[in-house]
């Protein structure tokens, strides 16, 4: 998950900066059992249990339950996501301030358990425009906004735009936010209308979804193979309904993929609709196979697209975000009452 990613890249950071920062990691009787069920669950898909996203220079502390004890004396404690907020707002006083790092509207990932995350009183960072805007017309205002960025020294381009082939390629989840049936509708419609377009599906675990035939999957891809695929590639699909920021698109989009993306609100952090990305409406995934075809058979029109991605998404830099989520940081402690 990207935002498992960016949580660990902020930790690392903080902790490189001076810091002492940990990762507390709960262990919970449920919560082992739940492991195991996952563990079945990969070595039956035929891929690694392996974590993706480790921290390097911050401290991982698994508890059995995170409580007063297990936390500590803190400065600040960051609930990051809706699954930890009651954690976070159960803690004493005394275990540090707390701060809410929103990554996403997660009413939209799971409406029943997340209305804590969304009523909570706690000061928020948010990592998009969007979505501190939403959270301050509904009264419940941010620090500010801490984007995401790309790490150039990994996510570029390395194979001419103009020498491309007719390759596409998505990111699947399962989850209906990522709009999983967007996306086969959509590379039906590839499929059909551009059959030597063999298009690749990246997905942590067989998708669920039944996948057109001549899709290919691939799974748990290591770092480099995914700059490598995301190389031979002319266009990235993005078919979430509603997406946080959209790490994925990003990263194509620095390698010199043309972003063909529904109107989820992430990708217009970093892109511009017309200019360096095409935009449809949200579950038309028709559209997006359209836009997808159309741009293969126009490199005149992709090409340019691409480029001007290329340039947008390089004005993120993680340096930057780092300071400002350290600033923010810093305010919950200095003008804590």
């Amino acid at each position: 998950m990207g935002g498992v990613a960016v949580v660990m890249r902020h930790a690392d950071a903080l902790a490189v900066r001076g810091h002492e920062v940990s990762v507390i990691e709960p262990t919970r009787p449920a919560g082992a059992l739940r492991a195991v069920a996952v563990s079945a669950r990969d070595r039956l898909h035929g891929v690694s249990g392996q974590r993706a996203h480790v921290a390097a220079h911050a401290r991982v502390r698994r508890v059995r339950q995170v409580d007063t004890a297990s936390v500590g004396t803190q400065d600040v404690v960051v609930a990051t996501g809706y699954q930890t907020v009651p954690w976070v707002e159960a803690l004493s006083r005394g275990c540090g301030r707390p701060v809410l790092f929103a990554q996403h509207d997660e009413r939209v990932l799971n409406p029943r358990q997340s209305h804590r995350w969304w009523n909570t009183t706690m000061p928020r960072i948010a990592v998009s425009e969007w979505l501190c805007a939403r959270l301050g017309d509904a009264g419940k205002p941010c620090l500010g906004v801490v984007p995401n960025a790309i790490d150039p020294s990994r996510f570029h381009v390395t194979s001419p735009l103009e020498s491309r082939p007719e390759a596409v390629i998505a990111l699947y989840h399962r989850h209906p936010a990522k709009g999983p049936e967007t996306l086969v509708s959509a590379l039906r419609e590839i499929r059909s209308q551009r059959p030597a377009a063999r298009p690749t599906v990246v997905s942590s675990r067989r998708p669920s979804h039944r996948l057109p035939e001549g899709v290919r999957i691939l799974l748990r891809p290591s770092r480099d193979e995914l700059v490598a695929d995301l190389n031979r590639s002319s266009i990235v699909l993005h078919t979430a309904q509603l997406e946080g920021w959209g790490l994925f698109p990003m990263e194509a989009a620095a390698c010199g993929c043309a972003v063909v993306a529904t109107a989820s609100l992430g990708p217009r952090e970093y892109l511009r609709p017309d200019v360096s990305m095409v935009e449809v409406p949200v579950g038309d995934g028709e559209a997006i196979g359209r836009e997808a075809v159309r741009l293969l058979a126009e490199p005149d029109r992709r090409i340019p697209l691409a480029t001007s991605a290329v340039a947008d998404v390089a004005r993120f830099s993680w340096e930057a975000s780092h300071d400002r989520f350290e600033q923010f940081l810093d305010r919950v402690v200095t003008e804590a009452p």
